[in-house]
């Protein structure tokens, strides 16, 4: 009888999809970005890094389906104006960069890498942006602004707190309060 190539799974028991992507984002929590490999998560799974190539067809497609999975719930609120609902997806968008600081740099340091979620916000920031009546220029000009304010404070508050991912969701503290204080004065500028 012919072994097969690579380490068996653990205990006999096939890893699923899902419990390579839990513990993709627990790597990027425990030890970050630079230490984030597809050989160290496999040694963390107990399987062959193959494995992990044959679900996600690579690196990149991995960060892609953490990205999918981290960003699905992140959208604007159905209800009020267009500057309202942009601030509210802005807001949710802000919580899972904050909880994933790793994520983030990860997709940044991939320049191949824009997974559908990041599309699919950017799309969404755009339309409201020209519901709100912003020409072409003047709103790809306001969602970079947007996207890179979230970004940088979220990065920021998540290094400084050393890693926001066990922070609850409601959890504010003083540079959440200010992202906050200065997002809301950039709506009311977006408003008039």
């Amino acid at each position: 009888m012919k072994r097969p190539r690579g380490r068996p799974p653990r205990a006999g028991a096939p890893v699923s999809r899902d419990e390579m992507l839990t513990a993709a984002l627990a790597l990027l929590e425990d030890e970050g970005a630079d230490a984030f490999t597809m050989r160290r998560l496999a040694e963390r799974l107990g399987i062959n890094p193959m494995t992990i190539h044959h679900h996600f067809g690579g690196r990149d497609g991995l960060i892609g389906a953490m990205s999918e999975r981290a960003h699905a719930d992140v959208a604007a609120p159905e209800e009020g104006t267009p500057t309202e609902r942009i601030g509210g997806l802005l807001r949710a968008y802000h919580r899972q960069v904050r909880r994933h600081p790793g994520l983030t740099l990860l997709i940044f340091s991939r320049p191949t890498v824009f997974p559908e979620q990041a599309e699919r916000i950017t799309r969404e920031i755009s339309a409201l942006l020209a519901e709100a009546g912003l020409p072409d220029r003047q709103g790809r000009l306001w969602r970079d602004i947007l996207v890179d304010i979230t970004h940088g404070a979220a990065l920021a508050t998540a290094m400084t707190q050393g890693n926001a991912a066990g922070a609850p969701a409601g959890d504010q503290g003083a540079e959440d309060q200010g992202y906050d204080a200065a997002l809301d004065e950039l709506m009311r500028a977006l408003g008039r």
